[in-house]
C-alpha cells in the first residue's frame, strides 16, 4: 500500500476530481488484495462519476476487508449503485443485508433503499414492511418521507383508509425540507380512494396552495374524480317537499330542529300541576348548572394558551431554540469526527465549498463546550473551549444562525489570542447544494477523512456518510 499516492487520492477526492481519485485510490493499493478504506472512497468517487456497476464492484471488494468493518454502511451504498445500474433484485439482497448489521447506525437508510427496490419491482406489500420499518427507526431524523412512502404503497393496494393515517401522521412528523405538497396530494388521492371526496378537494387545494407543486396525471384524476362526485351529489338532492307530513307546523322552515312532542311519548299532557311545577324546577337547576358551560372552559383554555404561548415567544427573543446552540455544536463536532453528514448542523445558505472548510476547521475527536454566548432572536455568537484528544485547548468563535425552531453554525473561527493554530472557517450563507436524488453519490465516508485532513462530502441521501 502506497500511502503518499493514498493521501494524493484523498486530496483529488476532497476537492471534487473525482475521476483522478478513483485512478490514485486503485493505484495506492499496489495489487488485486483488498483494502477497505481505499475501496470505499473508490467506490463513492465512482458514484460520483455515474459508474453506477464499477461503483457497486468497488464497494464488493472492500466488503471482503474484515478488519475494516463498516459492513452496514457498505452494504447500503452497493445497493444504491445496484439501484441506479438498474440491477434491483441484486439491490435488494445488499439492502436486507445491510439490515441485519447490528453495528449499522443508520438502518434507516437501507429500510428506505429496501423500499424502493420493492417497489420499483412490485412488491408493494414487503416495501410497505421496509417503509414502516424506516420511519418508526429512532435514528431517522425525518420520518415523515418513509411515511409518505408508507402511504403510496397503501394507496396502490387500495388500502385508502391506512394511506390516510400514513399520510397525516407524515404531516404530524413534517419538517422545513419535507414536500408537504406532495404529502398533501397523496393524502388527496387516498380519501378520493375512500370516497371521503370534500376532504380530498381540501387536500388536493392545500397541495397546489403554493402555485408550485403540479398534480400528477394519476393525482389530478383523482382530484376531478372527487370534483365530479360532489357536484353529482348536489345535483341528485332532492328539493324540499313542501307538504311532507313530517315538517313541525309550528317550526315550518325547520330552523328550530326540534318536532312538537307527541303526548304518547312524554306524557306530558297527563301531568297534574304540581308535577309540572317540580319537572320545571329540576329542569331550571340543570340549566343554571350547565349555563355558558362550553364559554367558560373556551376561555379557559385560550387564557391558557395565551400564556404559554407569550412564554414561548419571549423564549424565541432570548435565543432559546430546539435543539439548542450547544446541542447543535455537539452533534457537528461528532459528525465531523466519524466522517459521518454534517450538512443538518450547518447553515442551509452555505454553499459546499463553505461547508468542507468548516468542517476541516474542526479537529478530530474533539469535544466542544460553550463558555459564553451573545443570544439573539435570529443570530447567536459564542465563545466555545474545544478540548482535543490529546488533552490540549483551543478557544474558537461560533456564530450561529436561526433555523426553524433551532440553531445551524455558519462560521467557526479560531481565536487567535489562545491558540493560533487554527485558519477560520464559514461564512454567510449561499444556496444550497443540488437535489439529493441527483447527486447520485454514496451514502457514508471511511473515518480517515478527518477534520484535520478535511473531506467535502458528497451531500444527499446517496453521499457517502459513515
Amino acid at each position: 500500500m502506497n500511502a503518499q499516492v493514498f493521501e494524493q487520492a484523498r486530496s483529488a477526492y476532497r476537492t471534487g476530481d473525482f475521476a483522478a481519485a478513483a485512478q490514485l485510490f486503485s493505484a495506492a493499493k499496489e495489487g488485486d488484495g483488498p483494502w477497505g478504506e481505499a475501496d470505499h472512497l473508490r467506490g463513492n468517487s465512482l458514484m460520483r462519476l455515474g459508474r453506477y456497476a464499477e461503483a457497486a464492484a468497488a464497494y464488493a471488494v472492500a466488503l471482503q476487508d474484515d478488519a475494516y468493518g463498516k459492513k452496514g454502511a457498505l452494504l447500503t451504498n452497493q445497493g444504491k449503485a445496484l439501484v441506479a445500474a438498474g440491477d434491483l433484485a441484486s439491490a435488494v439482497s445488499s439492502f436486507s443485508s445491510a439490515t441485519q448489521d447490528a453495528s449499522y447506525a443508520t438502518p434507516y437508510k437501507a429500510y428506505l433503499g429496501l423500499g424502493g427496490a420493492l417497489e420499483k419491482l412490485g412488491n408493494l406489500t414487503e416495501a410497505g414492511v421496509a417503509y414502516r420499518q424506516a420511519a418508526i427507526d429512532g435514528t431517522n431524523p425525518a420520518p415523515a418521507g418513509a411515511l409518505a412512502s408508507l402511504g403510496d404503497c397503501f394507496v396502490s393496494l387500495q388500502r385508502p383508509e391506512d394511506a390516510i393515517e400514513s399520510y397525516r401522521t407524515a404531516l404530524d412528523f413534517a419538517g422545513p425540507r419535507d414536500d408537504v405538497s406532495s404529502i398533501n396530494a397523496g393524502l388527496g388521492c387516498a380519501y378520493a380512494g375512500a370516497n371521503r371526496f370534500s376532504d380530498a378537494l381540501d387536500a388536493f387545494t392545500k397541495a397546489t396552495a403554493d402555485g408550485v407543486y403540479q398534480l400528477t396525471a394519476d393525482q389530478a384524476a383523482a382530484r376531478d374524480r372527487a370534483h365530479d362526485a360532489l357536484s353529482a351529489s348536489a345535483a341528485m338532492r332532492p328539493a324540499a317537499d313542501p307538504y311532507d307530513t313530517a315538517v313541525d307546523p309550528l317550526d315550518p322552515l325547520g330552523q328550530s330542529g326540534n318536532f312538537m312532542p307527541d303526548p304518547s311519548d312524554t306524557g306530558f299532557f297527563t301531568l297534574s300541576e304540581h308535577e309540572m311545577v317540580q319537572q320545571d324546577r329540576a329542569e331550571a337547576k340543570v340549566r343554571r348548572k350547565h349555563r355558558h358551560l362550553g364559554l367558560k372552559i373556551f376561555l379557559t383554555i385560550l387564557v391558557i394558551l395565551v400564556i404559554a404561548g407569550g412564554g414561548l415567544a419571549f423564549a424565541y427573543t432570548r435565543g432559546f431554540g430546539f435543539p439548542t446552540q450547544q446541542d447543535t455544536l455537539t452533534k457537528l463536532f461528532e459528525a465531523a469526527s466519524s466522517d459521518a453528514p454534517t450538512d443538518e448542523f450547518l447553515a442551509s445558505g452555505l454553499d459546499d465549498s463553505q461547508r468542507a472548510v468548516i468542517v476541516a476547521s474542526i479537529p478530530k475527536d474533539a469535544t466542544a463546550t460553550i463558555e459564553g454566548m451573545d443570544a439573539g432572536m435570529s443570530e447567536t455568537k459564542a465563545t466555545v473551549k474545544v478540548t482535543l484528544k490529546q488533552g490540549g485547548e483551543m478557544t474558537y468563535e461560533v456564530d450561529f444562525t436561526r433555523e426553524g425552531l433551532g440553531w445551524a453554525v455558519c462560521a467557526i473561527a479560531s481565536d487567535f489570542g489562545v491558540s493560533g493554530d487554527m485558519a477560520s472557517s464559514g461564512t454567510d450563507g449561499a444556496s444550497d447544494s443540488g437535489s439529493e436524488k441527483d447527486k447520485g453519490g454514496a451514502e457514508d465516508s471511511a473515518d480517515s477523512l478527518t477534520a484535520q485532513d478535511p473531506t467535502s462530502e458528497p451531500s444527499g441521501e446517496d453521499t457517502a456518510r459513515q
